[in-house]
């Protein structure tokens, strides 16, 4: 059996092509060897590691009203 991890993922911010159409994404990474990979890569092609799709990372947004 082939032991598969999870990929690091981080939020990015695309400008889109004007501005007008910007928007936040999910980047995905190789744990072990850092290389940017697409989202259901089966394995890392710089390394050869295996990745986890079993959970999908997703941006949550909060908002909150602080009083100082």
């Amino acid at each position: 059996m082939v032991k598969k991890i999870r990929p690091d993922a981080e939020i990015n911010y695309s400008f889109g092509n004007d501005g007008r159409d910007s928007y936040f994404y999910v980047e995905y990474s190789c744990p072990t060897c850092h290389r940017t990979i697409k989202e259901d890569d089966i394995a890392c092609t710089s390394c050869g590691e295996f990745f986890d799709w079993s959970k999908k990372a997703k941006i949550v947004v909060r908002r909150e009203v602080n009083w100082e």
